[in-house]
């Protein structure tokens, strides 16, 4: 069987949202699986210099939250700007950690349906109460993912895949890797695509 997709994403990412509720989808036309990687986009600004796309310069920033509109009216997604944001997602990624151990084929649902909410909400995607529901919605333990949230192995495994992430030199979300190809952004899945189709181009 061909090399998983890697997909680095953080839950807080409108951009990850999009290409979250398809890349499942796409990798399967190709014969692949997707190895979902939650990573925190603050430890990467950190080490890149770089910040949210709603906290550049104005000009920017507004860009970004029209576009944010429009890519989710393109892919036939609701969208409603998230109050606030950006919000820290160090639970929501370590329950998704945890969810990779417990039940590895339901970690793409589970973001589709964290992320589906954040950015359809008001949704509260960090905290443990809510984050426990969304987990028992898809037949699984919500206590044990609650626990998850204060993990030392979930915080150590969330840590590692920040370094791994900044590592790799993942500078943004989503951040998909296709046979050792990096593609940045939504807007990279035609070629995302492409690649599958073809071994390359």
């Amino acid at each position: 069987m061909s090399a998983a997709i890697e997909y680095w994403f953080d839950f807080v990412s409108p951009y990850a949202y999009l290409a979250s509720q398809s890349i499942e989808t796409l990798a399967a036309k190709y014969g692949r699986t997707v190895d979902w990687k939650p990573m925190l986009l603050g430890a990467v600004f950190k080490n890149t210099g770089s910040m949210p796309l709603t906290m550049r310069p104005p000009v920017m920033a507004e860009y970004f939250k029209h576009d944010f509109q429009r890519s989710a009216r393109f892919a036939n997604l609701p969208f409603v700007m998230p109050d606030p944001f950006p919000i820290n997602t160090q639970n929501t990624a370590r329950v998704c950690l945890w969810m990779k151990q417990a039940a590895p084929h339901l970690v793409g649902a589970f973001v589709r349906q964290v992320t589906l909410a954040y950015f359809s909400g008001p949704a509260a995607i960090n905290e443990p109460q809510w984050l426990a529901a969304q987990v028992q919605a898809l037949g699984l333990d919500g206590a044990a993912a609650a626990a998850a949230c204060e993990d030392t192995v979930r915080k150590d495994e969330l840590k590692a895949a920040c370094e791994q992430a900044v590592a790799q030199g993942v500078f943004g979300a989503p951040w998909i890797v296709v046979d050792g190809e990096a593609f940045w952004g939504n807007d990279r899945l035609p070629q995302v695509e492409l690649w599958l189709a073809n071994g390359g181009f």
